[in-house]
């Protein structure tokens, strides 16, 4: 199995690492296993810049592609990827933010189906809900399937041998759920949502024949009720399409919000 470790910690041998560092044994425990461990700090990813050009033309037009193309190459080879962050501030890192801002094409090029996301965060005390909330809805968003959330206080990994314990405890039933589930999943109502509202915005970019929209046509997304071709039961149906009708009447750009 191949899992690259995406780290948005300043420190190397923070609590994530720590962490990831248990999900590699008991992955070693049941197959031979490779991590690749990508640590955000070290490499020269600049600040977005809101130029558009991925979302206009291409990700391969990115001015930052050189670094971007090398992390999209290594998600698309790895089996699993795992995103792991610190809490700073109730939220993620800079150096997390930064990366996700670098890739937001892939909202609405969504292309990881198939593949496992293992969401990690750690704190000194709170924070852990918010910062694995918006983690979870950026890999659902890119088409993710999420196999696992972890979160751990920071300093009970260090100093509490029995918390650190019941820790790696946790981590091999999860990676024992994991390597045990292999059939795709049904879509939960917030991919469902999340699906719609991207499908209603491929759709508004009809008259521009943007790459969001070739995109979408050469998929044929644009009349599916989702990504993949899993079976949906009818409830679900029914609340897509609902949803549907929804999206079309947000998306009007004339939303204004003052308090």
């Amino acid at each position: 199995m191949k899992i690259t470790a995406i780290i948005g910690s300043p420190r190397k041998n923070g609590d994530c690492f720590k962490t990831i560092k248990m999900l590699e044994n008991s992955f070693n425990r049941i197959s031979e296993t490779q991590v690749d461990y990508v640590f955000l700090k070290d490499l020269d990813l600049g600040f977005c810049k809101s130029c558009l050009l991925c979302y206009t033309k291409g990700e391969q037009y990115c001015p930052h592609n050189q670094v971007t193309g090398l992390l999209l190459d290594k998600m698309t080879d790895s089996d699993i990827v795992i995103f792991a962050c610190p809490v700073y501030e109730q939220q993620v890192t800079a150096l997390m933010k930064n990366f996700y801002d670098n890739f937001s094409f892939m909202f609405h090029r969504p292309r990881f189906f198939g593949k496992k996301a293992i969401l990690l965060s750690s704190t000194g005390g709170s924070g852990l809900k918010e910062t694995l909330s918006y983690m979870k809805m950026t890999a659902i968003g890119w088409g993710f399937d999420i196999a696992g959330v972890i979160g751990v206080c920071g300093s009970s990994l260090s100093t509490d041998e029995k918390y650190k314990m019941d820790v790696q405890s946790k981590i091999g039933k999860l990676v024992d759920k994991i390597c045990k589930n292999k059939k795709e999943g049904q879509p939960s109502l917030y991919q469902l949502a999340m699906f719609r509202a991207m499908q209603c915005k491929a759709i508004k970019s009809a008259q521009k024949k943007n790459v969001e929209y070739n995109y979408w046509l050469e998929r044929g997304w644009l009349d599916k009720n989702y990504y993949t071709s899993i079976e949906i039961g009818l409830a679900k149906q029914i609340y897509s399409e609902f949803l549907k009708h929804v999206m079309k009447k947000m998306m009007n750009g004339k939303n204004i919000l003052i308090n």
